[in-house]
């Protein structure tokens, strides 16, 4: 396999991707700053490449045929060869939880297809430069352990020659240093190696003539800290091991103490350790810390995002509600104007009537006025226009049959009144003289009572419906899950689609009486509306719509079965990727059923779909 490379490469960078355009494209960038590419564009052979180039860092991508990304870089973390190789992913997917994985399994970075330019050479050299801080804290770690090897050997080599243990100090980076401290509180450098010039920039017989002379050198705020270190492990006879900061040339360095006092038979206590530089480690904590925050934040503000994106496809699905939900609302309001409408003529026309209408007619026809008003005020079924037409045609043929005059029209006042059973106790009022005048009051009054009956039913039914439309837009940013009983939030979805829904739906509901469950509430409505929208869509309207909703041990589950078209198979498996939709242009975002899943992963909950011609199904299963 051929390496891109131009002269002189700073790294060696392993990249993996199926798409042969991919390498080329980043060979070609990554070249001309001169790094050594290695590509590979079989994922079944990365491991035992990697193990082959030691490459410095891969760039890999995710969705690959044989093994996607993740499972490459788990089988890379798995290697004892490769685990430490750095690995950035590449991919098209840009949704928080595909980053969050990618992370999980082991990647430091991700760069989102299209490239960016600048963006690749950022970020591939700052995991170079982080990955060569590492290597050169390995080797740090590995050179400080033979250097306590070879302090072990120089102490026992004390005994034997003093001369050769300066000679070994003197060739080790750390500073070696021997001093003692008399019990009058005075104290003297002994020894100092020359590494005190790489670390202080003095030289050691500087510091051996002037006691003082590095101790006013450390940073004033760890003056205290340093001093009751040195303290504790005096008084204790401890092994004292400090960290702290001197001040050197205006610069910060930050050094590391290492020493054992040995208390001697005159009182005094000798002092045998090493300070070592390691202003190096830890810059590369600070680096590492800052880029941890960085990624918080990134992590943070993709969730804001998603939250955002969340609301902006509920308010669009929102949108294509208004037109239905204003008539929803505008129906019973016009049944309220018309219902104020009557009683306001009733009020204006016939109220002022009534003292005298009631003193025309005899005590007897005041008692039957009474009963059949007490009859139709008690009446509370409703029936339909085929039952209305069939007590209409006995009513008509009743009065016929006992001689009243114009038969059909009282028939159908009597009806409308919801007067059409033990007719004959009111036949008397009926045949007498003012009669039809009675039975006209008496409907009035009726229609009086029926006027505020439609505006109490109306007034319910816009409540239900401005209730129902809050709680969909209503967006709680408090994060905190609350008990919510799901069949509301279904019931809410219904509602909203009430006009869709009565026009050649039919919903058939089957609820299981379940307990509330800690959810989103306001993001699983989102979920009930867009599956609930996407049922109706596949039967353009027309067909049923089966809701169920049960209990099963630990979890609930949810399912909405309609009768329409169908998911071809082929395309099952795409249904809940970002951006993908069969829709026509303007009528789908593709993006419902991916918030859909996204909101029930949130809920660590599942969602499957079974489909074929006349029935498809969407089941919600949801922990307890």
């Amino acid at each position: 396999m051929t390496s891109y490379q131009t002269e002189a490469p700073t790294a060696r960078l392993l990249i993996v991707d199926d798409t042969l355009y991919n390498v080329r494209l980043l060979a070609a960038i990554l070249g001309k700053q001169g790094y050594a590419v290695i590509p590979v564009s079989d994922s079944s052979t990365v491991v035992s490449k990697a193990r082959t180039e030691q490459p410095d860092l891969i760039l890999l991508d995710i969705v690959m045929p044989k093994m996607n990304g993740y499972e490459v870089c788990e089988q890379l973390k798995a290697d004892e060869i490769t685990r430490d190789i750095p690995v950035i992913f590449l991919s098209a997917l840009n949704e928080t939880l595909d980053k969050v994985k990618a992370f999980a399994v082991g990647g430091i970075d991700y760069i989102t297809k299209p490239f960016q330019t600048d963006e690749v050479f950022a970020r591939v050299k700052t995991h170079l430069a982080l990955r060569h801080l590492q290597k050169h804290l390995l080797k740090n770690n590995e050179q400080l352990q033979n250097e306590i090897a070879e302090r072990t050997l120089v102490e026992q080599a004390l005994q034997r020659s003093n001369t050769r243990y300066h000679n070994l100090a003197a060739n080790i980076p750390a500073m070696i240093y021997q001093s003692v401290w008399y019990p009058d509180g005075s104290q003297k450098w002994l020894y100092v190696s020359p590494a005190c010039r790489k670390i202080y920039g003095i030289e050691p017989e500087a510091i051996v003539g002037d006691n003082s002379l590095i101790n006013n050198m450390i940073y004033q705020n760890d003056c205290a800290g340093f001093e009751d270190s040195i303290a504790v492990a005096a008084n204790q006879l401890v092994p004292w091991h400090y960290v702290w900061r001197i001040v050197v040339s205006d610069q910060i360095k930050w050094v590391q103490g290492h020493s054992m006092p040995d208390k001697q038979a005159d009182g005094s206590i000798l002092w045998d350790g090493q300070l070592i530089d390691i202003t190096e480690l830890k810059q590369a904590e600070e680096a590492l810390r800052q880029k941890n925050e960085d990624l918080a934040n990134t992590l943070q503000q993709l969730k804001a995002t998603q939250e955002e994106l969340i609301q902006s496809e509920k308010m669009a699905a929102l949108g294509q509600l208004v037109a239905g939900v204003a008539h929803e609302i505008n129906t019973p309001l016009g049944a309220i104007q018309l219902s104020v409408d009557d009683i306001n003529t009733f009020i204006g026309k016939t109220l002022i009537q009534l003292p005298t209408f009631f003193q025309s007619i005899s005590k007897t026809q005041q008692q039957d006025l009474l009963a059949l008003l007490q009859q139709a005020f008690q009446n509370e079924t409703t029936l339909s226009s085929r039952e209305q037409r069939r007590f209409r045609k006995t009513l008509a043929r009743q009065l016929e049959e006992h001689g009243i005059d114009n038969s059909a029209n009282i028939a159908d006042t009597l009806v409308e009144m919801g007067v059409y059973e033990n007719i004959e106790r009111f036949l008397p009022l009926l045949t007498a003289y003012h009669g039809q005048t009675i039975l006209n009051m008496a409907y009035q009054l009726v229609s009086l009572q029926q006027s505020t009956q439609t505006i109490a039913l109306a007034s319910k039914r816009a409540a239900k419906v401005v209730f129902a439309l809050k709680n969909f837009a209503r967006f709680d940013r408090s994060g905190e899950k609350v008990k919510t009983n799901i069949t509301e939030g279904i019931e809410t979805a219904l509602t909203l689609y009430g006009n869709q829904l009565k026009h050649g739906v039919k919903v058939n509901r089957s609820y299981d009486a379940v307990p509330p469950i800690l959810c989103y509430p306001d993001e699983l409505n989102q979920v009930w509306t867009n599956l609930i929208h996407n049922a109706l869509q596949a039967m353009d309207y027309q067909g049923t719509l089966t809701i169920t909703v049960k209990q099963l041990e630990n979890q609930q589950f949810v399912s909405f079965t309609d009768s329409g078209k169908g998911i071809p198979a082929e395309i099952q498996p795409k249904i809940f990727d970002p951006f993908f939709t069969t829709k026509p242009p303007g009528e789908g975002s593709g993006l419902g059923l991916d918030i859909v899943k996204k909101i029930i992963d949130k809920h660590e909950g599942q969602i499957e779909v079974e489909s074929v011609v006349g029935k498809t199904t969407f089941t919600v299963f949801l922990p307890m």
